[in-house]
């Protein structure tokens, strides 16, 4: 793809199809239209490409009314590319810029960068005051010798693919619906600086990334990320917000790569952002801190497990027909799995609040003579401590799960968070022994329990 940085100073030798806009993350509402272009102009034996401003218009015109971009001009730049485009011009954008008109403007086009078609969203406007509106630029294109086609308005997942609707849903904290919008996930770039170090000496060292003051950050909370360094890219669970913990001021974009030791001060990191695990909290001393940072861990590993090998996470359990108790089969890859989906289907059925921040964590043990009663005794654990000190879990992480062996019986290890709370549906009274079973198939674990109700 050729770039150039001047219209005035561009001149190309065959015709173009032409886009012009900030493309501001290049999502899926731009793709659309730039494919649909791009196919169009080499069918005619053209060139495509688009025009685009920098910086923002925005930044010029309303400077006391921030616009947080989603890409930088590189970032853009490379999408783009990507796409199989001819050329780029990154048109500087000024005061004098913006006083130039439809007319003028359109007339630059034809004679810089010999537009034939100019490939446009339904609200396109040009030129000084916006004159220049789709109806205005048709007729004049009868005169200058070009045609304008409106795309349609794209929609993705019920939304209607803008820019905006992006900001907002990564503002919310919703990056994962805001990656199905973009096309691609939200990503930040920066290079690694040096923090206060609070998580080295907590058994968590992070990557501090300094962003650039004008990309828009996600909601503050944790995150499921993926951490692209120019070598490798691996899983990271990330931190957006203040460390209230530690009485933290500012925020700050804090990684912790998982299965990672290393110096990675002054190195250039990408994270691409594909879930929010939770909003940011505080936390009443270290211990508390530490242990809902593994459950974060162990969650962020899990989705992003789930997503490299290109699949949305299965159904952790299905409902089967009983007269009377309530019964499920769980699935797991393997067995720590299964035995942490079992605990989740038990606070799934009676409505605890997976999405509330955590305030207890809890250590588990049990053993059982087999899987089967392990499973069981596991199950009962967590209802005994729901009963006595109402406790709702929402977070599970098996430590150990040893299968019996000889004499030695099944024995598990696990931390388990939630919150405070009682369920307001139906009670499970027990877990029973009623067709009770644990086995491995070829997609990996199941088991079936039923609840007595």
């Amino acid at each position: 793809m050729q770039r150039y940085y001047d219209l005035y100073q561009t001149q190309l030798s065959a015709p173009s199809y032409l886009s012009i806009g900030n493309f501001d993350g290049v999502h899926a509402g731009h793709q659309a239209l730039l494919q649909q272009m791009l196919a169009a102009a080499h069918l005619a034996g053209a060139q495509a490409g688009i025009l685009t401003f920098d910086p923002h218009p925005r930044e010029v015109l309303r400077p006391d009314q921030p616009l947080p971009s989603l890409s930088t001009l590189d970032e853009r730049l490379a999408r783009l590319e990507a796409l199989g485009l001819d050329f780029v011009v990154v048109q500087p954008f000024s005061r004098a810029t913006a006083q130039v008109t439809a007319t003028e403007f359109a007339t630059l086009l034809v004679n810089h960068l010999r537009v034939r078609a100019l490939w446009v969203g339904p609200d396109f406007a040009l030129g000084h005051k916006r004159q220049g509106t789709v109806p205005f630029l048709r007729e004049l294109g009868q005169s200058l010798g070009f045609t304008v086609q409106v795309a349609a308005a794209f929609w993705q997942d019920g939304h209607e693919v803008r820019s905006g609707a992006i900001r907002s849903l990564i503002e919310s904290g919703d990056v994962r619906t805001a990656a199905r919008l973009l096309g691609h996930p939200y990503t930040l770039t920066g290079a690694v600086v040096k923090g206060d170090q609070r998580g080295a000496t907590i058994g968590f060292p992070t990557a501090n990334l300094a962003v650039a003051a004008n990309r828009l950050l996600p909601a503050n909370g944790v995150y499921a990320t993926w951490a692209v360094l120019p070598w490798e890219r691996r899983a990271a669970v990330t931190n957006i917000g203040v460390r209230p913990t530690f009485s933290g001021q500012g925020r700050s974009v804090e990684a912790h790569l998982l299965d990672f030791s290393g110096d990675l001060y002054g190195q250039t990191l990408t994270l691409e952002f594909v879930e929010r695990l939770r909003p940011e909290q505080r936390f009443d001393g270290i211990e508390a801190l530490v242990a809902q940072i593994r459950l974060d861990a162990a969650h962020a590993r899990t989705i992003l497990t789930a997503g490299a090998e290109g699949t949305e996470r299965s159904p952790i359990y299905e409902e089967l027909e009983h007269t009377a108790d309530w019964a499920v089969r769980i699935f797991g890859r393997d067995l720590p799995t299964l035995f942490a989906h079992a605990g989740e289907t038990l606070f799934r059925l009676i409505h605890a609040p997976f999405t509330a921040p955590v305030e207890v964590t809890r250590q588990v043990q049990v053993e059982g003579a087999d899987l089967e009663l392990l499973l069981v005794r596991w199950l009962q654990e967590l209802l005994y401590w729901m009963e006595t000190e109402g406790e709702l879990y929402t977070q599970f992480i098996i430590e150990t799960l040893s299968p019996p062996r000889s004499a030695e019986p099944a024995r598990l290890t696990a931390t388990v968070a939630g919150v405070r709370g009682r369920s307001d549906r139906s009670p499970i009274k027990a877990v029973t022994y009623h067709d009770l079973s644990v086995s491995q198939t070829d997609e990996g674990w199941e088991a079936t329990v039923l609840f007595d109700t």
